[in-house]
């Protein structure tokens, strides 16, 4: 789990996602579904029961494609509300939780059998945790999946995760170490240290005795190193570039040129026209830095092409082009 969310992973279906398949694209507003009875779905679920560790890893890969096809329900809903077709809209949101229900069920069959079992606690507790809000039995399941299996990182993870998100921070700091300890290259720790450490920076300077330019320079490391490690991640391409923009915070001049290479690379794995819109914007504002208005400029006109009515780049591109007239006079 990254920082506050799950991370969501597009693969493909498993046997247990057969009866609930993607939709792609927009669609006339489909009748409202009627959600199939729960034990009729688990069924293939329930043939794996006598064995715990394939049960359990059918049910996370179950899991993982339900993730990934609720937040493709929940996008597919944004689009049908901005068209104004709120019925389809209401019916793909009926989908997504049904999904989310399902899966919550499943978890709860496998735990009925085998209650103790560390990564079904573990994975339960996130669904909890991020789909029903409900903290205290999560929490419950993390702690019982970290006593469970020692060697076990993800429920110390997300108690790091909890610990920091509601202000205890030095049993956020103790359980993210013990987590990256046991899992040194898992990239959403990286990412997560990373958070902590450019928005926590004086606790963790206190706590590692570390200068204010190091810790900086230490997050810049994990960061990039998060990147290299899923290249075709958009959100830790994006979060490598956008951390380049906190340097000024910590006193260091960072090196611009690779910042435009990172916003290059992030713009590579987007596919939202937003998120293309803003990998151009902000090279552009690397470019003004570096003092390439050239450069800046073309950025900028594609962004404006994506996103005509901009204002933030209209004016960014004013000042671009104001200084090229100046060096042209």
């Amino acid at each position: 789990m990254r920082m506050f969310c799950v991370a969501l992973l597009a693969v493909a279906c498993t046997a247990f996602a057969q009866n609930t398949p993607a939709k792609q694209g927009k669609q006339s507003a489909p009748a409202q579904p009627k959600a199939p009875q729960v034990v009729n779905q688990l069924a293939p679920l329930h043939k794996l029961m006598d064995d715990e560790d394939k049960v359990v890893e059918a049910l996370r890969q179950f899991d993982v494609t339900q993730q990934a096809l609720f937040k493709m329900d929940i996008d597919l809903a944004a689009e049908y509300n901005e068209s104004g077709d709120t019925d389809a809209a209401k019916a793909k949101i009926a989908q997504a939780n049904h999904r989310i229900e399902l899966v919550r069920k499943a978890y709860e069959e496998v735990l009925k059998r085998y209650p103790k079992n560390a990564k079904a606690l573990n994975y339960y507790g996130e669904i909890l945790y991020d789909r029903y809000k409900d903290y205290p039995k999560a929490i419950e399941c993390w702690k019982t999946s970290a006593v469970l299996d020692s060697k076990f990182s993800p429920p110390l993870n997300n108690l790091a995760l909890y610990d920091f998100h509601f202000g205890d921070h030095e049993m956020g700091f103790h359980y993210l170490e013990k987590a990256m300890k046991l899992d040194p290259d898992n990239p959403d720790y990286l990412y997560n240290a990373v958070q902590i450490y450019l928005i926590h920076w004086p606790e963790v300077q206190k706590r590692k005795k570390w200068s204010k330019k190091h810790v900086y320079k230490v997050a810049m490391k994990m960061s990039r190193r998060a990147a290299e490690l899923l290249p075709h991640d958009f959100s830790l391409q994006e979060d490598y570039a956008v951390n380049f923009f906190a340097a000024d915070r910590f006193d260091i001049k960072p090196d611009w040129r690779e910042a435009a290479k990172a916003w290059e690379k992030a713009r590579a794995q987007a596919y939202k026209q937003d998120d293309i819109f803003y990998t151009w914007l902000n090279e552009a504002r690397v470019w003004k830095k570096v003092g390439n208005w050239e450069r800046a400029q073309s950025c900028l006109k594609e962004a404006l092409a994506i996103h005509p009515d901009s204002t933030a780049a209209k004016n960014l591109l004013d000042t671009v082009q104001g200084k090229l007239k100046n060096a042209g006079a």
